[in-house]
């Protein structure tokens, strides 16, 4: 697991393309678009202390590939149990649409629903078609 301080680009919910190298701070569920070989990350926040962890829950597609594990990045240097950004690597791999979702969980808890699940609806264009 990685550790390190990660600076993020705000994206507008209104522009629907996300730009190579990106970092899209994940609040809501949104639909965004990428090109197949394009590559961005999705950052979430939570509170260490609080045993929580997100999770990137995705059904075997060959339209993204999620690297693993995330990186995990300090919000509050110097605070323990304090918040972190849990960054999950995208790659646009083949033309499709995928539902990528997002679960804030215990591990250790089975059979419990996410305390919080948000949904990136994301479009794979070919490279050729992206318009940004």
């Amino acid at each position: 697991m990685a550790i390190r301080r990660l600076s993020s680009v705000k994206l507008d919910a209104a522009n629907s393309s996300i730009d190579q190298g990106a970092v899209l701070d994940l609040e809501n569920s949104l639909d965004k678009s990428i090109s197949v070989g394009e590559e961005f990350k999705v950052a979430l926040e939570s509170n260490a202390g609080t045993g929580y962890e997100w999770q990137c829950q995705l059904k075997d597609d060959p339209t993204i590939l999620v690297d693993n594990p995330p990186e995990i990045a300090p919000v509050d240097t110097g605070v323990v149990g304090g918040r972190v950004r849990t960054i999950f690597v995208l790659h646009g791999q083949s033309q499709g649409t995928v539902k990528v979702l997002f679960v804030l969980v215990r591990s250790w808890e089975k059979d419990v629903a996410p305390a919080k699940s948000l949904t990136l609806t994301l479009t794979v264009m070919p490279a050729s078609a992206a318009t940004k």
